[in-house]
């Protein structure tokens, strides 16, 4: 029978997730945040896999290793994300077909768009020769598809997944990592047509390093309000920082392989109070519609001001950015409670029968 800490929820490491995911929405959508400069934003990406893993780890890991239990645990995984990321492609599908209205001898041509409709609608990642895929109409949604080829690997190998398995596959995919940062002099890497590689090892080492900490963690935690806080305030200054150009590599693969690990020990040691809790949670919650929406989001607005607004640099544009991150919050929350929470409960009725456990 679960114990109290098997159900317990990780609202430290909500809040990672939501940082991390407000810290991409600045790099995405530059021009509502007076072009601030969060160079190493896109680490958030490696964090999130490693969350990932840390959590369905502890979410699903007894029931798979028990067996019988792969098909539904696939099927859940796939009924989580795909909904918010139906909403994204509609959004980025009305963006693309303004700029083949507006601009006809653009990037986007009709043939693009149902090429990019019809990769989508299976979240097929871009690869060699493909004009376009999903992710063009909602770039973030690249890193989703790595991320479930994760997901149903360690649910086909799960009781294989040992922590002395899962540290040799740290210890291979650490090494693919230190190859890009010497191939690419950068872990921004994966988005591209021929670089779907590169977002494997990216998620093969940060998934299975979640999956590890998990094993060796265990659930006990103290609510630790400061420390929760100071977590928070340590990932924003790694993504925000900008380091040397010589030191970009060292830095970004001492963030991947020790700092995030580390700040999810502590997170998922230090929880914070009960306020600030169902804030974490909250916005830990909305992170994920957050993450998927925003690019889309941003570009409809840029079209809609068609350059009419003139929004200053620097600190003063900080009521735009603000504002801008209120509205993703209330329309992922809108979204989830009128179409994300309806379909997913409406697919699992359908799809999955009722546990017996």
């Amino acid at each position: 029978m679960a114990g109290a800490d098997d159900k317990r929820s990780f609202q430290t490491l909500d809040g990672l997730r939501a940082i991390g995911a407000f810290l991409v929405v600045a790099r995405h959508v530059p021009f509502l945040f007076g072009g601030a400069q969060v160079p190493e934003s896109f680490l958030a990406v490696d964090l999130f896999y490693l969350v990932s893993g840390f959590v369905v780890a502890h979410a699903y890991r007894e029931r798979l290793e028990r067996g019988g239990f792969v098909k539904a645990f696939i099927l859940t995984r796939w009924i989580r994300l795909y909904p918010l990321y139906a909403c994204g492609m509609a959004l980025g599908l009305v963006c693309a077909l303004w700029s083949v209205k507006v601009d006809p001898g653009g990037w986007w041509t009709p043939q693009k768009v149902e090429i990019a409709i019809a990769a989508g609608l299976f979240m097929f990642p871009m690869l060699p020769g493909m004009p376009s895929s999903g992710a063009s109409l909602d770039g973030p949604t690249w890193t989703l598809a790595p991320e479930l080829i994760a997901n149903f690997v360690f649910a086909a190998v799960a009781k294989r997944m040992t922590p002395t398995v899962l540290a040799l596959l740290c210890v291979v995919f650490g090494g693919g990592l230190i190859w890009v940062e010497r191939a690419y002099g950068s872990l921004d890497i994966g988005f591209g047509p021929n670089d779907f590689g590169v977002a494997l090892i990216r998620v093969g080492f940060s998934f299975s390093l979640g999956l590890l900490l998990r094993a060796l963690l265990g659930t006990g935690f103290r609510v630790r309000p400061l420390l929760a806080w100071i977590a928070l305030a340590i990932l924003f200054v790694l993504l925000a920082y900008t380091p040397a150009p010589n030191l970009k590599p060292v830095f970004e693969l001492a963030v991947v392989c020790l700092g995030f690990p580390l700040l999810v020990i502590l997170a998922a040691r230090a929880e914070p109070d009960a306020v600030s809790g169902r804030v974490f949670s909250f916005l830990g919650l909305m992170s994920y519609g957050v993450y998927l929406l925003h690019q889309p989001m941003g570009n409809l607005i840029r079209i809609a001001l068609d350059d009419r607004l003139d929004i200053p640099d620097g600190l003063d544009a900080a009521p735009y950015a603000l504002s801008f991150c209120a509205l993703l919050v209330f329309v992922a929350w809108r979204l989830d409670k009128t179409v994300d929470g309806p379909v997913r409960a409406w697919l699992r009725h359908r799809l999955l029968k009722p546990s017996k456990s």
